[in-house]
């Protein structure tokens, strides 16, 4: 409490300018700079309007100062951060403020729903470092004539958000529907049927990193889509030279990735068997080396992979985390150039894997699996005289489909 005939410190709101009557000076200056003309037709999305100019006021002042109904003032998701300004507030408010503020997320909801159109004044409470961009930036959301919106029409941002000024940021739209996996019309069709194919296309789902940390760099200019793909093609040129330099013969002897032929659209095919890959008995990393050695000059063009499951057990297997390190680690064309990998002879569980793999982890990959039972369904896209068959490929699919398979030649050195 101010002492008795002391004049307050604290101030009345109705004593400040209004933004209608703010700097007209600094006004009439700014329409003499040269800026881009705008359409004729033109119309800004925040056009003049006198009345709401009359409830805006800015001030270079101490917040905790002002004799209003509320004050908003960052803070963090706690309500207990401490700063300069959050500081003063707590000091004239009183140690009640404290316990007040818990109850704050509920409140602030009902005031608006309430009180929402009975607002009297906003004042934006500056320091003198802030006011000149608060009087630079003002003008373009509270013209305050016909010919300042005008000048400002041009300065405004592309992305001014939407119908009620929010943020629209593509990778926080979850949209969760009734029916998870089930189409948006009123079909009454239910039960394994549906089609589930296009869950985990939204970055949420895809699980691909923190979005906002990944914006907010952007937008302090220390990331940039640019720079994040030169940090990358770094990154994988030193793969690519330890893949040359190393000594990799032992992985190459095992015969788990060759090139054939062809595929019906002329594309290089590439073959991974499952098989042959002994998962607990050999380097990893030589691995990754091996398959960035040998592919790096097949992925400058379209190309298939046909990956055979063929016979395979928990030892041949690869990880999720090996395989997610292998697509990150991977310059962009080989995921632009790979066309569609065929998995040939799948399980149930791989079916599973697979799904789980492509839907959270590495969802670019989803629209290229193609599932192959038998070996005819794989001649529909690719000549068997164009694949070097392992054995033991040709004989499992002959004792499962039909011996009419064995008469297609298998490699002797696979």
């Amino acid at each position: 409490m101010d002492p008795l005939g002391a004049p307050s410190q604290f101030v009345d709101i109705d004593s400040l300018p209004a933004w209608n009557d703010y700097c007209e000076a600094d006004q009439l200056d700014s329409h003499k700079t040269q800026v881009e003309k705008p359409q004729p037709d033109a119309r800004s999305p925040f056009p003049y309007r006198k009345d709401i100019n009359a409830k805006i006021i800015l001030w270079k002042g101490n917040v905790a100062l002002l004799n209003c109904t509320a004050i908003v003032n960052t803070s963090n998701e706690s309500l207990t951060d401490k700063n300069p300004v959050s500081e003063s507030i707590f000091m004239h408010a009183g140690p009640d403020l404290r316990d007040e503020l818990q109850k704050l997320k509920g409140t602030v909801r009902r005031f608006l729903e309430i009180h929402g159109e009975t607002l009297e004044k906003v004042v934006f409470a500056v320091s003198e470092i802030e006011q000149a961009t608060y009087q630079k930036l003002l003008p373009l959301y509270f013209p305050r004539s016909l010919e300042e919106e005008c000048h400002s029409l041009p300065c405004l941002p592309a992305d001014i958000g939407n119908s009620e000024g929010e943020p629209v940021v593509p990778e926080r739209q979850i949209r969760i529907s009734e029916k998870p996996g089930a189409p948006d019309d009123n079909s009454d069709e239910e039960g394994l049927e549906a089609d589930i194919s296009f869950i985990g296309s939204h970055a949420f789902a895809r699980m691909e990193g923190d979005v906002d940390k990944q914006r907010r760099l952007i937008l302090q200019g220390q990331l940039s889509e640019a720079a994040l793909q030169k940090q990358h093609q770094r990154n994988y040129n030193r793969w690519l030279c330890q893949a040359r330099a190393e000594d990799l013969s032992d992985v190459a002897s095992l015969k788990a990735l060759y090139q054939t032929g062809m595929d019906n659209c002329g594309r290089t095919v590439m073959v991974v068997v499952g098989r042959n890959i002994p998962v607990t008995l050999i380097d990893m990393e030589k691995a990754l080396l091996y398959f960035i050695h040998v592919m790096d000059h097949i992925a400058v063009k379209e190309y298939v992979i046909v990956y055979f499951h063929t016979l395979t057990s928990d030892y041949n297997h690869l990880d999720s985390d090996f395989l997610k390190k292998l697509y990150d680690v991977v310059d962009i064309k080989y995921k632009r150039n790979l066309k569609a990998v065929y998995f040939v002879h799948p399980t149930f569980r791989s079916k599973v894997s697979t799904w789980f793999f492509t839907t959270f982890t590495v969802s670019g990959l989803k629209d290229k699996i193609h599932y192959v039972e038998n070996l005819q369904q794989l001649f529909t896209a690719i000549p068997p005289e164009q694949i070097d068959f392992p054995p033991f490929v040709l004989e499992y699919d002959a004792r499962e489909n039909g011996p009419y398979y064995s008469s297609y030649p298998s490699s002797p050195d696979l």
